[in-house]
Protein backbone atom coordinates (compact mmCIF):
# COMPACT_ATOMS: atom_id res chain seq x y z
CA UNK A 1 0.00 0.00 0.00
CA UNK A 2 0.98 3.47 -0.41
CA UNK A 3 0.05 5.93 2.00
CA UNK A 4 0.49 9.72 1.27
CA UNK A 5 -0.67 13.19 3.06
CA UNK A 6 -0.25 15.87 0.37
CA UNK A 7 -1.68 19.97 0.38
CA UNK A 8 -1.01 21.22 -2.50
CA UNK A 9 -0.34 17.82 -4.18
CA UNK A 10 3.31 17.57 -4.29
CA UNK A 11 2.96 13.88 -2.68
CA UNK A 12 -0.02 12.65 -3.77
CA UNK A 13 1.65 12.66 -7.44
CA UNK A 14 4.45 10.74 -6.38
CA UNK A 15 2.35 8.73 -4.16
CA UNK A 16 0.63 7.60 -7.31
CA UNK A 17 3.56 7.64 -9.46
CA UNK A 18 5.14 4.96 -7.24
CA UNK A 19 1.80 2.82 -7.08
CA UNK A 20 1.58 2.69 -10.49
CA UNK A 21 4.81 0.97 -11.25
CA UNK A 22 5.11 -0.81 -8.12
CA UNK A 23 1.08 -2.29 -8.61
CA UNK A 24 -0.08 -1.07 -5.39
CA UNK A 25 -3.33 1.31 -4.72
CA UNK A 26 -2.55 4.67 -2.92
CA UNK A 27 -4.65 5.93 0.39
CA UNK A 28 -4.74 9.27 1.27
CA UNK A 29 -4.15 9.16 5.17
CA UNK A 30 -6.92 12.05 5.76
CA UNK A 31 -9.68 9.54 5.07
CA UNK A 32 -8.95 7.95 8.51
CA UNK A 33 -7.12 11.24 10.21
CA UNK A 34 -10.24 13.37 9.61
CA UNK A 35 -12.01 10.85 11.60
CA UNK A 36 -9.86 10.05 14.33
CA UNK A 37 -9.85 6.44 12.82
CA UNK A 38 -7.06 3.88 13.58
CA UNK A 39 -6.88 1.20 11.31
CA UNK A 40 -5.33 -2.49 11.58
CA UNK A 41 -3.68 -3.06 8.38
CA UNK A 42 -3.24 -7.20 8.50
CA UNK A 43 -1.50 -7.60 5.01
CA UNK A 44 2.14 -8.75 4.83
CA UNK A 45 3.20 -6.40 2.00
CA UNK A 46 5.20 -3.74 1.16
CA UNK A 47 3.93 -0.30 2.86
CA UNK A 48 5.06 3.28 1.33
CA UNK A 49 4.61 6.18 3.33
CA UNK A 50 4.98 9.84 1.42
CA UNK A 51 4.64 12.98 2.73
CA UNK A 52 5.68 16.49 2.58
CA UNK A 53 8.91 17.46 4.46
CA UNK A 54 8.04 19.83 7.43
CA UNK A 55 11.19 21.77 9.43
CA UNK A 56 13.43 19.30 7.45
CA UNK A 57 11.28 16.08 9.15
CA UNK A 58 8.70 13.99 7.88
CA UNK A 59 5.08 16.08 8.23
CA UNK A 60 3.66 15.20 11.51
CA UNK A 61 0.04 14.27 10.46
CA UNK A 62 2.15 10.77 8.80
CA UNK A 63 3.90 10.82 11.71
CA UNK A 64 1.03 10.32 14.17
CA UNK A 65 -0.85 8.24 11.46
CA UNK A 66 2.20 5.51 11.52
CA UNK A 67 2.45 5.60 15.07
CA UNK A 68 -1.11 5.18 15.76
CA UNK A 69 -2.17 2.48 12.95
CA UNK A 70 -1.33 -1.05 13.72
CA UNK A 71 0.90 -2.87 10.92
CA UNK A 72 1.88 -6.21 10.30
CA UNK A 73 4.92 -7.47 12.63
CA UNK A 74 8.11 -7.79 10.32
CA UNK A 75 6.51 -5.56 7.22
CA UNK A 76 8.68 -4.02 5.12
CA UNK A 77 8.59 -0.13 5.15
CA UNK A 78 9.64 2.93 2.72
CA UNK A 79 9.42 6.43 3.56
CA UNK A 80 9.67 9.36 0.48
CA UNK A 81 9.76 12.71 1.15
CA UNK A 82 8.94 15.72 -0.61
CA UNK A 83 10.45 18.79 -0.47
CA UNK A 84 12.05 21.65 -1.88
CA UNK A 85 15.21 20.92 -0.84
CA UNK A 86 16.66 18.63 2.05
CA UNK A 87 14.44 15.92 3.56
CA UNK A 88 16.81 16.54 6.31
CA UNK A 89 16.40 14.48 9.88
CA UNK A 90 13.95 11.90 7.61
CA UNK A 91 15.98 8.61 7.12
CA UNK A 92 16.72 9.03 10.56
CA UNK A 93 12.97 9.29 11.93
CA UNK A 94 11.42 6.95 9.47
CA UNK A 95 13.84 4.28 11.19
CA UNK A 96 12.60 5.40 14.74
CA UNK A 97 8.91 4.91 14.17
CA UNK A 98 9.42 1.57 12.16
CA UNK A 99 11.97 0.74 14.99
CA UNK A 100 9.23 0.81 17.28
CA UNK A 101 6.33 -0.35 15.13
CA UNK A 102 8.53 -3.68 14.65
CA UNK A 103 8.38 -2.94 10.75
CA UNK A 104 11.91 -3.24 8.73
CA UNK A 105 12.92 -0.04 7.36
CA UNK A 106 14.24 -0.44 3.88
CA UNK A 107 15.51 3.79 4.05
CA UNK A 108 13.94 7.23 3.06
CA UNK A 109 14.42 8.96 -0.52
CA UNK A 110 13.04 12.75 -1.54
CA UNK A 111 12.05 14.29 -4.41
CA UNK A 112 12.67 17.44 -4.48
CA UNK A 113 9.08 19.12 -5.86
CA UNK A 114 8.10 23.08 -6.21
CA UNK A 115 8.20 24.84 -3.32
CA UNK A 116 4.65 25.78 -1.87
CA UNK A 117 5.14 27.08 1.37
CA UNK A 118 4.57 30.59 0.29
CA UNK A 119 4.42 32.43 3.84
CA UNK A 120 8.22 31.63 4.11
CA UNK A 121 9.27 31.34 0.51
CA UNK A 122 9.43 32.70 -2.80
CA UNK A 123 7.28 30.45 -4.82
CA UNK A 124 8.32 29.55 -8.39
CA UNK A 125 5.90 30.91 -11.31
CA UNK A 126 4.08 28.38 -13.62
CA UNK A 127 6.75 27.46 -15.85
CA UNK A 128 9.76 26.92 -13.26
CA UNK A 129 7.29 24.79 -11.11
CA UNK A 130 6.23 22.68 -14.58
CA UNK A 131 10.75 22.03 -14.95
CA UNK A 132 10.78 21.21 -11.38
CA UNK A 133 8.27 18.58 -11.59
CA UNK A 134 9.21 17.51 -14.69
CA UNK A 135 12.49 16.83 -13.91
CA UNK A 136 11.23 14.88 -10.44
CA UNK A 137 9.48 12.14 -13.22
CA UNK A 138 12.84 10.15 -13.85
CA UNK A 139 13.68 10.30 -9.78
CA UNK A 140 10.31 8.96 -9.24
CA UNK A 141 10.53 5.86 -11.32
CA UNK A 142 14.15 5.44 -10.20
CA UNK A 143 12.93 5.48 -6.07
CA UNK A 144 9.70 3.34 -7.78
CA UNK A 145 12.15 0.75 -9.38
CA UNK A 146 13.66 0.60 -5.97
CA UNK A 147 10.80 -0.30 -3.87
CA UNK A 148 9.65 -2.79 -6.61
CA UNK A 149 12.87 -4.76 -6.90
CA UNK A 150 13.09 -4.66 -3.03
CA UNK A 151 16.01 -2.55 -2.91
CA UNK A 152 17.32 -0.27 -0.23
CA UNK A 153 16.90 3.69 -0.11
CA UNK A 154 18.83 5.90 2.19
CA UNK A 155 19.34 4.52 5.54
CA UNK A 156 22.36 7.33 6.65
CA UNK A 157 22.35 7.53 9.97
CA UNK A 158 22.37 11.16 10.89
CA UNK A 159 24.58 12.83 13.44
CA UNK A 160 22.67 12.97 17.55
CA UNK A 161 23.29 16.63 17.72
CA UNK A 162 22.04 17.46 14.32
CA UNK A 163 19.16 14.66 14.91
CA UNK A 164 18.59 16.76 18.26
CA UNK A 165 18.66 20.52 16.67
CA UNK A 166 16.61 19.46 14.20
CA UNK A 167 14.04 18.06 16.56
CA UNK A 168 14.26 20.61 18.87
CA UNK A 169 13.67 23.57 16.30
CA UNK A 170 10.62 21.48 14.69
CA UNK A 171 9.10 21.26 18.06
CA UNK A 172 9.55 25.44 18.62
CA UNK A 173 8.22 25.70 14.98
CA UNK A 174 5.26 23.81 15.40
CA UNK A 175 4.00 24.67 18.96
CA UNK A 176 4.81 29.11 18.73
CA UNK A 177 4.56 29.20 15.11
CA UNK A 178 2.25 26.75 13.24
CA UNK A 179 -0.36 28.95 13.81
CA UNK A 180 -3.82 30.64 11.63
CA UNK A 181 -4.23 33.53 13.03
CA UNK A 182 -2.23 35.75 10.48
CA UNK A 183 -4.93 34.03 7.87
CA UNK A 184 -7.17 36.15 5.59
CA UNK A 185 -8.91 36.90 3.06
CA UNK A 186 -8.62 39.81 0.56
CA UNK A 187 -11.79 41.64 -1.52
CA UNK A 188 -10.66 38.84 -4.28
CA UNK A 189 -12.94 36.10 -2.44
CA UNK A 190 -15.92 34.98 -4.31
CA UNK A 191 -17.35 32.86 -1.14
CA UNK A 192 -16.86 29.26 -3.51
CA UNK A 193 -15.81 27.24 -0.27
CA UNK A 194 -12.64 25.75 -1.86
CA UNK A 195 -10.20 26.50 0.90
CA UNK A 196 -13.20 24.54 3.21
CA UNK A 197 -12.95 22.28 0.40
CA UNK A 198 -9.38 21.43 0.30
CA UNK A 199 -8.45 21.80 3.77
CA UNK A 200 -6.60 17.97 4.71
CA UNK A 201 -7.60 18.65 8.27
CA UNK A 202 -11.16 20.03 7.81
CA UNK A 203 -9.71 23.32 9.97
CA UNK A 204 -11.76 25.55 8.07
CA UNK A 205 -15.69 26.04 7.95
CA UNK A 206 -17.52 28.97 6.11
CA UNK A 207 -18.75 31.45 7.93
CA UNK A 208 -21.19 34.42 6.16
CA UNK A 209 -19.50 32.98 3.41
CA UNK A 210 -16.31 33.80 4.65
CA UNK A 211 -13.59 31.18 5.62
CA UNK A 212 -12.65 30.83 9.35
CA UNK A 213 -9.43 29.09 10.06
CA UNK A 214 -9.63 26.38 13.37
CA UNK A 215 -6.31 25.61 15.26
CA UNK A 216 -5.98 22.15 13.60
CA UNK A 217 -3.83 23.82 11.46
CA UNK A 218 -0.84 21.99 9.72
CA UNK A 219 0.64 24.86 7.08
CA UNK A 220 0.25 22.07 4.27
CA UNK A 221 -0.60 25.74 2.33
CA UNK A 222 -3.59 23.82 0.08
CA UNK A 223 -6.22 27.00 1.28
CA UNK A 224 -3.92 29.57 0.24
CA UNK A 225 -2.52 28.32 -2.72
CA UNK A 226 -5.37 26.32 -4.39
CA UNK A 227 -8.05 29.39 -4.03
CA UNK A 228 -8.77 30.08 -7.50
CA UNK A 229 -9.20 33.60 -6.74
CA UNK A 230 -5.92 33.99 -5.35
CA UNK A 231 -8.02 35.42 -2.11
CA UNK A 232 -6.67 33.96 0.49
CA UNK A 233 -3.35 35.95 2.03
CA UNK A 234 -1.09 35.19 5.46
CA UNK A 235 -0.02 38.73 7.17
CA UNK A 236 2.55 40.15 4.73
CA UNK A 237 4.46 36.93 3.85
CA UNK A 238 2.45 36.02 0.93
CA UNK A 239 1.24 39.17 -0.88
CA UNK A 240 2.51 39.33 -4.10
CA UNK A 241 4.38 35.98 -4.83
CA UNK A 242 2.88 33.34 -7.54
CA UNK A 243 0.62 30.61 -5.85
CA UNK A 244 1.67 27.16 -6.63
CA UNK A 245 -1.54 25.40 -7.84
CA UNK A 246 -0.32 21.70 -7.91
CA UNK A 247 1.67 19.39 -10.35
CA UNK A 248 -1.50 18.63 -11.91
CA UNK A 249 -2.50 22.42 -12.82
Amino acid sequence: MVFYFSGTGNSKFVAEKVASVIGQKTIDITSYTKNNETPVFTDNEVYVFVCPSYMSSPARLMTEFIESATFPEGATAYLVVTCASSMGISPRVGADICKEKGMKFMGAAQVVMPQDYIILFSTKDREGSRKIVSDAIPVIEKIAATIKDGGTLDIDTIGAVEYAITKGVREVYYKYFMKTKRFRTTDACVSCGMCAKVCPLTNIVMKDGKPSWGTSCTHCMACINRCPKDAIEYGRGSVGKPRYKGPEA
